[in-house]
């Protein structure tokens, strides 16, 4: 009896070790597998207006947080990769949104950011300045 206990004990050791490396085994391929399936490419671009390049201005990847910021040429390179389909909005102060959308081959874009025309209301307030007549003086 002693001996029969001995080799249950044995098979499921056995088993559970095989079931270890089967599961380590999947978790690297899985891993694997995201990084090549993660496809798209680097999208680099430049912001215009009719006053040149616009520094400064805002690209997020519509329906997420993930944006970056125009250095003062108007360049950028977008932090994650793009797929086809994705769509970029581009921002920025006294200018109207504009949205790119990626194609399957792109990798530079140059969006072109219209002016918003600005009404400035200003008011001034000035002191008034009254005099008051000393009744003891008449």
């Amino acid at each position: 009896m002693k001996t029969a206990c001995m080799t249950i004990h044995q098979n499921v050791l056995k088993t559970f070790l095989a079931f270890g490396i089967l599961m380590t085994f999947s978790l690297f391929t899985n891993t694997m597998n995201a990084q090549t399936t993660a496809s798209g490419q680097t999208v680099t671009g430049v912001v215009t207006s009719d006053f040149g390049n616009v520094s400064q201005a805002t690209v997020i990847l519509k329906g997420t947080r993930i944006a970056v910021v125009c250095d003062e040429n108007g360049a950028f390179t977008f932090p994650q990769k793009l797929k086809k389909n994705d769509v970029l909005l581009i921002t920025s102060l006294g200018f109207e949104d504009t949205e790119v959308i990626i194609k399957e081959n792109t990798t530079f874009v140059k969006p072109f950011l219209e002016g918003i025309e600005l009404t400035i209301i200003g008011a001034l307030r000035t002191k008034a300045v009254t005099k008051a007549k000393d009744p003891l003086k008449q």
